[in-house]
């Protein structure tokens, strides 16, 4: 029997929880693939996601490492928090010593952390997703990309900005959108509208707040919903997101879910009323649900182009 080969994926970033769908997404094809040389593949997610329920769900084993949001909630020292977050990444791969670690978004880690880590990996594969220009052509950002082996961006090549040094350029791959779901994995329009209860001739409105961990995620829901039900033809179903923590209220009309992989579920709905994070809007386009998408104001994020396009 042929040795396993041990992937760790490194999602220690992010406010919601798209890069743990992205990653997921590629973890599945690269475990089909594995299958398919039958090559044994153990794949491990290092996280500090709340969201870290959707990885057992997709039946990916993961360590966890409290988020940032959390720490500061619990009154733990940022110090303190800092310098256990980076023992524990350099703990973890030091004992995982991986074959493949890949890395989502930030090539340096979260805290810088990943610098003095890379060569703890056999091979390191860097996914760049589009982000803010700004950040995007920063030195420190610019600095990391050579030191991993691949650069995946996960785009269709010519559709979107992407800030590569020239000496870096051979290392790029465009593999377009990293989906957790494929077309044929979607439920049926008919089962899906039965799951959230959209009865004969009514209009299914998805309503989502991304992750759900932004400080104004509850206005946003209440704000839009409200506008929605005042078209009585009209069923709002809100995906709030693994992170939320604020208010439910559900109504004939109008229905909560959490279902941990809500892309299979999508055709169920007409159109969508989401936030323009990176996964949100291409899991939407992905199943032919139009969205209407207001942008949020993240650092590394290009969430005003996608909401403009």
């Amino acid at each position: 029997m042929s040795r396993a080969i041990r992937i760790v994926a490194y999602a220690v970033n992010g406010a919601g929880a798209g890069h743990l769908q992205r990653l997921a997404g590629i973890c599945r094809w690269t475990r089909r693939y594995a299958a398919f040389c039958s090559v044994p593949c153990e794949v491990f997610f290092l996280t500090s996601s709340e969201a870290d329920g959707f990885l057992f769900h997709e039946g990916l084993a993961s360590f966890k490492l409290p988020s940032k949001t959390a720490v500061t909630a619990a009154g733990i020292d940022k110090l303190t928090y800092l310098a256990l977050a980076k023992q524990w990444v350099w703990h973890s791969l030091g004992l995982l010593r991986p074959d493949v670690l890949l890395v989502d978004t930030f090539p340096n880690g979260s805290f810088g952390e990943l610098v003095s880590a890379l060569d703890l990996a056999r091979s390191r594969v860097f996914v760049y997703r589009p982000v803010r220009e700004e950040y995007a052509r920063r030195a420190d950002f610019h600095a990391m990309l050579p030191l991993y082996d691949r650069i995946l961006v996960p785009e269709d090549e010519g559709t979107a900005p992407v800030f590569v040094p020239e000496r870096v350029a051979g290392a790029v791959r465009f593999t377009g959108p990293a989906m957790v779901r494929e077309r044929v994995e979607l439920r049926s329009r008919e089962e899906a509208r039965e799951r959230f209860g959209i009865g004969e001739g009514r209009v299914g409105v998805l309503v989502s707040a991304g992750g759900g961990g932004d400080p104004s995620a509850e206005a946003d829901l209440r704000r839009a919903t409200r506008a929605l039900l005042a078209h009585p033809e009209v069923h709002a179903v809100v995906a709030a997101g693994p992170l939320y923590r604020g208010a439910r209220r559900a109504s004939e009309r109008l229905s909560w879910i959490s279902e941990p992989a809500l892309a299979e579920w999508l055709p169920a709905f007409d159109f969508a009323v989401a936030a323009a994070g990176y996964n949100s809007v291409l899991e939407l386009m992905h199943a032919g649900l139009p969205p209407g998408s207001p942008p949020r104001p993240y650092l590394a994020l290009a969430q005003s182009r996608r909401a403009a396009e």
